[in-house]
């Protein structure tokens, strides 16, 4: 194929992957939200059975996000294949044309590219667990699943702690903006949302609800009619 439809099928994907990565950091951003905010306050734990399923539902989300940018798949958009194609396109041929060489010299560009396939190597872990929670759960009722504590048992078993979920969405946000900046010599903006300011003030409002709630009952036990 030729090398100019290759760079631009290759600028696609990264902006499409780009974007799913965000997404997923919003995702996760929320679901941290909803821990720090019951850890500060009782408010939200009024209903504590619906931010816990709210969160539950945001978890597994992330987690297939995670195992679809990065479980490697022939005919999918994936982080791997991302990386791979960006080591093959920008050769030196390419950098000259597009590239000032007295500003950053080739070979350290390339090898700051290079570099992104060494640190994936280093996350094989979550990458192989995240694969087996999307057979097994994630994507498709397991035949061995029977029951939640089959579930639960299979979960344990291949877990993807919160730091390695940090470090994949984190990589994956790293490793995109960075091939961008060097293949089309684009940094990107992005703006992370946290979410913990509205979910305060969903506490907030669920204090002043009870409260409110609270003196209209002593006002009601308190009052006598003759």
């Amino acid at each position: 194929m030729n090398p100019k439809v290759q760079l631009e099928n290759l600028r696609k994907d990264l902006e499409w992957l780009l974007q799913q990565v965000i997404s997923t950091k919003q995702t996760f951003n929320a679901a941290l939200g909803v821990s720090k905010v019951f850890a500060e306050t009782e408010a939200l734990a009024t209903y504590g059975d619906y931010f816990a399923f709210s969160q539950n539902v945001m978890i597994g989300e992330v987690q297939l996000q995670l195992s679809k940018m990065y479980v490697k798949n022939a005919d999918s958009v994936t982080l791997p294949k991302i990386i791979d194609q960006s080591i093959d396109l920008f050769t030196e041929k390419y950098y000259q044309k597009t590239r000032n060489p007295a500003l950053v010299p080739y070979v350290d560009l390339k090898n700051k590219l290079d570099k992104l396939n060494v640190e994936l190597n280093e996350l094989p872990e979550p990458i192989k667990n995240l694969k087996l929670l999307r057979d097994k759960n994630l994507a498709h009722f397991d035949k061995k699943i029977k029951s939640y504590y089959d579930l639960n048992a299979m979960s344990q078993s291949n877990p993807v702690f919160l730091k390695q979920a940090i470090r994949l969405i984190d990589f994956g946000l790293e490793s995109l903006c960075l091939i961008k900046g060097i293949v089309f010599n684009i940094t990107p903006s992005i703006h992370h949302r946290e979410y913990t300011y509205e979910l305060k003030e969903i506490a907030k409002a669920l204090e002043l609800y009870k409260a409110v709630q609270e003196k209209k009952g002593g006002e009601m036990i308190g009052t006598t009619e003759y």
